[in-house]
Order: structure tokens, then C-alpha cells, then sequence
């Protein structure tokens, strides 16, 4: 069951409608707007405000413009720092055009001649008001990467840089431009954090060992994903690109929710003119940071104060966040193996949910809702979930074991219903642990399969959601069964499967059926068949929805 989240607006109008003005936001017009967003969350840009996000896209890029970018990129504002005035005069003495740097350039320029980053235009000038080509801007991010780029080389160092995973192919072209300009910048500095440095490293890993970037930071913000053992490494992975303006709001949202605070202030651009989009962007933030706790709803007013309300205190919700990150980090530890692929990963996950969660049904048939069966935290550390637990449970886990996995809400039954979208060699499939837990059967007699990676086609029978809003599940490889090889055609190969089995000692039977007409395999008549050749007693069920077949003898 999902819970429904309550979410009421309080428009407070606090303007005369005489008076009122109506504002509109434009889109960007910036390709890397939303890069140069991420990097202002990372902390490895400033930008040109000190109170506001103001990335300033469409400034030229000029010598001491691009260098100080990339030395705060690459995490060098501390060392910059650290010379003194006396040396910074010393470092820029020989060039005659020292006069046109900027006081606040000085500093960076030094540390980029010093460190041998840049050389002159000449060798008495700096050139610091010369604009920035994409080959010259390229080689400067390889040599901060590490790498010498002789004279020979320079004029392919865009290519070099795509070849060392910092670009995409297609995007060879579009940088190599006589002038750049920071919009340009951005671009090539965040595909940069993917590349492979000298040291064999990926520019984030190096940053994250250097203390620049937080590892929690890039944990959240999706630039990262914990390793199978979930406490230390991590792996790459490009996260969702989204408008700056979208990216900053949600961001804002999460923030706040993750943390319990009770208000914030929201910036006012085109994501926040509709309160309507709010809520959108707050349900977004729900699905994929499961990790919040006991949100039940918002008020806003004109002013772009949003105030959240939870079912508990903050000191109980920071507590249970703590206890959930420690049962996370402790289940995973003894779950996922080292190289174990991403099919097995979410079979450990699943069996332990199976195994160690139970269905609220006292709950569900009193009407008597535990704030907590509807979290993580109620499945991993109380053991007592409704499937929005489960599900949430599962995309924590599997995302934090290197699994891409997402919360999907819709119907089962006429019942609102929680379950999961699980990424698998390259292909989505439907995961409903909840329905896989024999305990919401009455029974707690083992384990279950049959909601194990279905098609969109398998579980439509029984499930139903906005199609429009996930991806689509065609593939079948994974499947439990079929990857198992727990299929037959029809009936009579049931028949003969299931004695086979038997004959090998087999005593509990779970099978697929994939004959197309579900009126060509009649179960009971199948078992009196079984039980008349074998002799044997036995109890059986069939899902008619996904058509699987179990029997266990005695």
C-alpha cells in the first residue's frame, strides 16, 4: 500500500491585485547551465556573486578568467592561498602586461606559471586579456590532469582530452572554437571530473581523496555510487542532467528534507512561479532520496516560504536517519560480495528483505498506520513495512551495492501500491518485493520469485501505473526463472519437469509456464496427474497474473 501524501497549500496573499506584478522566466540559453550548477554544489566554483548562484555564462573567457576557473576546479584555491604577496610579485616580474591582471587573478596566475600550467604569450608577456581558444583551454585541463602536452601534440589536445574520457566524441567540434566563452568552460570542466588522470585515477576519485569534494556531497548529488561494499570507493556515474534552475530548487528541497528543517526560502525562477511545479518537484525528490523521514506535507506563501510538516519531531527524525545509515552500511556489509554482478546483487537484497521484513498487515486491516512501517527505516530496522517501506528499503540498498534502482507508485488490486524499477545489464525490470514476501500470504515459509525482473507486459496484469512517467521493461533475460532455467511451454511439460525434479530429490517445485492462452494450463488437473504417477502427497498454488506454478511434496 502507498501512502497518499497530504499536501495542502496555504497561498498567502500578502500584495494588493492592484499593484500585483506579473513576472515571467525565460529559459537558459545556456548549454551547460545545469553543469555549471552542479559545480557550484560541489564546491569547486564560486561564481560571480557571493550570496547567489550567478555562473555569468556568457563572459568571455579570457587567460586569467579561464585559469582561475580551473585552478578552483581542481581544487588549488588552498594552495593558491598560501602565497604570499612577496612571491606573487616575484612569479609575475618578468611579464610587462602584469599591470592588466586583476587583483583578484594575481594570486592564480602566479600559482598556474609557477606550477608550469601556463606559459607566456612570449617571454616577457602573460597575455591575461587574451581571449581562450578550446585547444588552449583543452591542454591546460590535460596538464592539470597530469599529463605533459607537447608542442607537437597541442593542436589535437581537444581530441586528447576526449581520448582521456573528459569529452564525448560528438562534442569534438563544438569546443574547437576560436573563442570560448564560460558557458563553454563549464562544459568541458564537467566532463572533465570523469576523466582518467596521470595517476590512473578519475579526476572525482582524486578530488574526493584530496578532501576537495565531499564524498557525501557527490554521494547526493549522484555523481557517485557507493561500491558493494557501501563504505568506501566509489564508482562514476554522470548524473541526471537537468535545468540549473530545476536542479537548484530540488536541491534546496532535498537539502532541507534530508536534514528535517522546518522552512526554507525558495529562489524565485521558473520552477517556483506555479505552485503546482513545487509539489512536482518535491514528489521527485521523495522517489529518489528514500532516505527522507516522515514528511506529511507543506504550506507555501507569496514570499516563497516553504514550510515542511512532518508526522514526528526533528530529534526522533535526525535519530532514525542515524540508525538507518548505520543498519544500511551493516546490511550491506554482510550481503554484497566483491565482484558480484548487479543480477546477483539484487537477488542478496531481495532474499534479505524477504527474510527479514514482514508485512504490516495489523496495520493495514485496522486502518491503524505506523508513521514508520511507510519508511527504510521500518523495513531495515524495525522489520514491519507496507511496500512503500519495502520499496524504499530496496532502492536504498541496491542503489548504495551500485544498482541503479528507482521507487515506480501506481495500483495493484485497487490499492495504491509501491515497487521498484531495478537497471540490469543495461535493461529496466519490474521488482515487487513486497508481493514476493510469503508473509503477506499468511506464511512465512520461504522464499518467493515471482515478482523477480518482469516485463511491463508480466506485471500489467495485476499492477498498474503512468507508463509515460518510467522507463519501459521489454527484457526477459533476467528474469528469475527464465535466467534460472525454471521455464516450460505447457502443460504436459510441466507435468514432465515436475516429476524429473522430483526424481532428483527436489521436493518444492517452482515454474513459469509460458503458454500464451492462460486456458490451456489447468493446475488442478496438472497435479492430479503428478500426484497419480508419483504417489506422493503435496500442496500447490498457481498466480494466474505471472504464471508461475508451485508445488511442494511431503
Amino acid at each position: 500500500m502507498k501512502k497518499s501524501r497530504i499536501i495542502i497549500a496555504a497561498i498567502l496573499i500578502v500584495c494588493c491585485l492592484l499593484s500585483a506584478t506579473q513576472i515571467t522566466y525565460a529559459a537558459s540559453t545556456y548549454r551547460f547551465e545545469s553543469e555549471a550548477w552542479q559545480l557550484y554544489q560541489l564546491g569547486l566554483f564560486a561564481g560571480a556573486s557571493t550570496d547567489r548562484f550567478n555562473p555569468d555564462l556568457g563572459a568571455k573567457l579570457n587567460r586569467q578568467i579561464g585559469i582561475t576557473l580551473l585552478l578552483n576546479f581542481f581544487g588549488k584555491s588552498p594552495e593558491v592561498k598560501q602565497l604570499s604577496s612577496q612571491e606573487i610579485n616575484v612569479i609575475l616580474s618578468p611579464y610587462s602586461d602584469k599591470s592588466l591582471i586583476l587583483p583578484w587573478a594575481r594570486p592564480y596566475l602566479a600559482y598556474a606559471v609557477k606550477n608550469g600550467m601556463v606559459v607566456g604569450t612570449s617571454p616577457t608577456t602573460l597575455g591575461p586579456l587574451n581571449q581562450l581558444d578550446g585547444v588552449s583551454f583543452a591542454a591546460m585541463i590535460l596538464r592539470s590532469l597530469g599529463y605533459s602536452v607537447e608542442r607537437k601534440d597541442f593542436i589535437n589536445s581537444i581530441k586528447t582530452l576526449c581520448d582521456k574520457g573528459g569529452l564525448n566524441a560528438s562534442d569534438i567540434n563544438y569546443f574547437n572554437k576560436h573563442e570560448l566563452i564560460k558557458d563553454d568552460a563549464f562544459g568541458m570542466v564537467y566532463g572533465s571530473l570523469f576523466a582518467i588522470c596521470q595517476n590512473g585515477e578519475s579526476l572525482i576519485d582524486n578530488l574526493i581523496n584530496a578532501g576537495a569534494v565531499p564524498v557525501e556531497t557527490a554521494v547526493s548529488l549522484n555523481f557517485l555510487q557507493y561500491n558493494s561494499s557501501a563504505n568506501t570507493g566509489t564508482l562514476p556515474q554522470n548524473p541526471t542532467k537537468r535545468p540549473a534552475g530545476y536542479q537548484q530548487v530540488y536541491d534546496l528541497i532535498s537539502d532541507a528534507l534530508l536534514s528535517a528543517k522546518t522552512s526554507i526560502v525558495l529562489p524565485k525562477n521558473e520552477y517556483t512561479e506555479n505552485f503546482s511545479d513545487i509539489v512536482d518537484i518535491i514528489e521527485v525528490s521523495l522517489r529518489e532520496n528514500p532516505e527522507i523521514l516522515y514528511y506529511s506535507g507543506i504550506t507555501y506563501n507569496t514570499n516563497g516560504v516553504l514550510t515542511f510538516r512532518y508526522s514526528k519531531d526533528r530529534e526522533t527524525i535526525i535519530s532514525h536517519r542515524e540508525k538507518l545509515e548505520s543498519k544500511v552500511k551493516s546490511i550491506l556489509s554482510q550481503i554484497i560480495k566483491p565482484n558480484m554482478t548487479d543480477y546477483q546483487k539484487e537477488l542478496a537484497v531481495h532474499d534479505y528483505l524477504v527474510e527479514n521484513c514482514e508485512y504490516d498487515i495489523e496495520a493495514v486491516n485496522s486502518s491503524k498506520f505506523k508513521a514508520e512501517s511507510f519508511t527504510a527505516y521500518g523495513a531495515l530496522c524495525l522489520g514491519l513495512a507496507v511496500c512503500e517501506g519495502y520499496a524504499e528499503a530496496a532502492s536504498i540498498l541496491l542503489n548504495r551495492a551500485g544498482v541503479e534502482t528507482k521507487i515506480i507508485t501506481g495500483t495493484s488490486k485497487g490499492v495504491g501500491h509501491a515497487w521498484n524499477l531495478v537497471k540490469v545489464g543495461g535493461e529496466f525490470y519490474h521488482l515487487d518485493i513486497t508481493w514476493d514476501d510469503p508473509y503477506l500470504a499468511g506464511k512465512k515459509n520461504g522464499i518467493m520469485y515471482h515478482y523477480f525482473n518482469l516485463t511491463d507486459s508480466d506485471i500489467s496484469r495485476d499492477h498498474q501505473w503512468d507508463k509515460s512517467k518510467y522507463e519501459a521493461c521489454t527484457a526477459t533475460e533476467y528474469n528469475y526463472f527464465i535466467y534460472n532455467n525454471l521455464v516450460v511451454k505447457n502443460q504436459t511439460d510441466y507435468i514432465d519437469r515436475v516429476i524429473e525434479e522430483v526424481q532428483r530429490g527436489n521436493k518444492k517445485i517452482a515454474l513459469k509456464i509460458l503458454e500464451p492462452d492462460p486456458g490451456r494450463f489447468n493446475m488442478y488437473s496438472a497435479v492430479n496427474t503428478i500426484v497419480n504417477k508419483l504417489l506422493l502427497r503435496c500442496e500447490y498454488s498457481y498466480n494466474e497474473d505471472v504464471r508461475v506454478a508451485v508445488i511442494t511434496f511431503y
